[in-house]
């Protein structure tokens, strides 16, 4: 994947794979996503990711109406 730029996105990406892993095992302790923490990483996301290719947003979504109660 690369960036709405062009250049690669793989620090990007990473670094989103460990953030979601954190945030992942917070959810399980808390039982719920941290809205917050959800909302910056959307708006991160949205500055980098290809207006084209808005799978990676969709799951995000998708991560978030998962913990909606």
């Amino acid at each position: 994947m690369n960036t709405a730029s062009g250049e690669p996105a793989m620090s990007q990406l990473e670094k989103l794979e460990q953030d979601l892993q954190i945030q992942r095992t917070k959810a399980i302790e808390t039982g719920a996503v941290d809205r917050e923490w959800f909302q910056k990483t959307v708006r991160r996301v949205v500055e980098w990711v290809p207006e084209t290719d808005l799978a990676l947003i969709a799951a995000l979504g998708q991560i978030i109406r998962s913990g909606a109660k």
